[in-house]
């Protein structure tokens, strides 16, 4: 007796590609991982807190550059003794942009200090710009925070940007070297650790360290 056998032939499966969303959806996923991976610094080193305020002003400022080009305004880098903030430029005066908190000011902790470089960077061209042009011609003045006086509000002097970031993507180059004060070098011995995010024109940036190389 014959046995007749049926072979089943299936058709393979095709492959589904991923739609243009699904991409970006993993991109955007993967960038917060990597956000997220780069900021948790769970150790209570010394050393942690300087890398953890140095890479959080790298990315604040390339998303501050992004974000000026996605909305077509000027903005500056502001660098005080112990903090920086972004200005924003509306035509005639720097100021802070009130609906992007994420651009104000950031202080550094306790026993970090930063120190800003406009000069003696690797540059073979002109400066893109005359910052004047920023400047306004009378002497106005710009107040962060109102000090009220007894029979009127003390004006503070216009505060201007050290560096500026255009609106078309292109930055004035600077440096800006973040380490640990005198003080607390001494008394955990870290004099030679410090982290530097420097800018040329555009971003990206580039960021070194622990250890510099200033030979």
């Amino acid at each position: 007796m014959k046995h007749s056998h049926t072979i089943n032939s299936k058709k393979p499966k095709k492959t589904k590609g991923f739609t243009l969303l699904e991409v970006l959806l993993v991109i955007a996923l993967l960038g917060l991982i990597v956000s997220s991976v780069q900021f948790n610094f769970s150790g209570k080193r010394p050393e942690d807190s300087l890398k953890k305020v140095s890479h959080q002003f790298f990315a604040t400022f390339e998303s501050a550059a992004n974000y000026g080009l996605l909305n077509n305004l000027e903005l500056g880098l502001y660098v005080d003794k112990s903090s920086y903030r972004f200005l924003g430029f509306d035509g005639s005066k720097w100021s802070e942009i009130s609906s992007q908190a994420w651009l104000g000011e950031q202080t550094m902790p306790e026993g970090i200090v930063f120190k800003l470089a406009l000069d003696d960077l690797p540059i073979e061209e002109p400066l893109l710009f005359d910052s004047t042009v920023f400047k306004a011609q009378d002497e106005e003045y710009l107040s962060f925070n109102a000090l009220e006086s007894e029979n009127q509000t003390e004006k503070v002097k216009r505060v201007f940007p050290q560096v500026y970031i255009l609106s078309g993507g292109d930055i004035t180059p600077f440096s800006l070297t973040f380490q640990f004060t005198e003080e607390a070098s001494l008394y955990h011995d870290l004099a030679d650790i410090a982290y530097r995010v420097t800018g040329i024109y555009s971003t990206p940036l580039t960021i070194e360290g622990p250890v510099l190389d200033d030979e």
